[in-house]
């Protein structure tokens, strides 16, 4: 089984999950994960991801759509 079907799989599970003592297990285990993945970040990446949040919360975003316009106006001989 690949990871996307694997990944379809547990959610499916999920999803019919009822045991409110299992879903905090979840959550706790996903808590976990996001702060080992944290340490394992370097200072200046956890900057940058600070910084990109900050900038998401004043609303400095741009839409996938003119990213990529940019993009292809950028580098033409990229697109098709």
């Amino acid at each position: 089984m690949d990871i996307q079907a694997e990944k379809l799989d547990i959610i499916q599970w999920l999803a019919g999950i009822e045991d409110s003592r299992i879903v905090k297990q979840l959550l706790a285990l996903k808590k976990l994960n996001e702060e080992t993945v944290m340490k394992e970040l370097t200072i200046e990446e956890k900057a940058a991801i600070d910084k990109g949040l900050t900038s998401i919360k004043e609303g400095r975003t741009k839409s996938h759509e003119d990213v990529t316009k940019a993009t292809k106006k950028k580098y033409p001989t990229l697109f098709k």
